[in-house]
């Protein structure tokens, strides 16, 4: 499975500090497979189901759903998310 960032919209979150990374196009990730791949890349996971992963990437709170879709927390900065939701991705292979 290969995520590249090119391959979202993103755009401010209307409820919160944050930015959303929406797949352009229709996903289902198997988080349970990109789970073991995260703790194995030393990324500290708070809550892990079949449709969410909330994780601390990079000094930053990340929610990952099964969509593809990536919330990334505690920033207005997009260039700063956009480096946050690489550096996941990255951690996820």
């Amino acid at each position: 499975m290969s995520l590249e960032l090119k391959n979202f919209v993103v755009e401010p979150c209307k409820s919160r500090l944050a930015f959303e990374f929406l797949p352009k196009k229709k996903q289902s990730l198997d988080l349970k497979q990109i789970g073991v791949s995260l703790k194995k890349n030393g990324v500290l996971i708070d809550v892990e189901t079949t449709f969410l992963i909330m994780a601390r990437v990079g000094g930053s709170g990340v929610s990952l759903f099964k969509s593809g879709k990536i919330i990334v927390k505690d920033t207005n900065i997009e260039k700063e998310a956009r480096k946050i939701a690489e550096l996941l991705i990255k951690k996820m292979e």
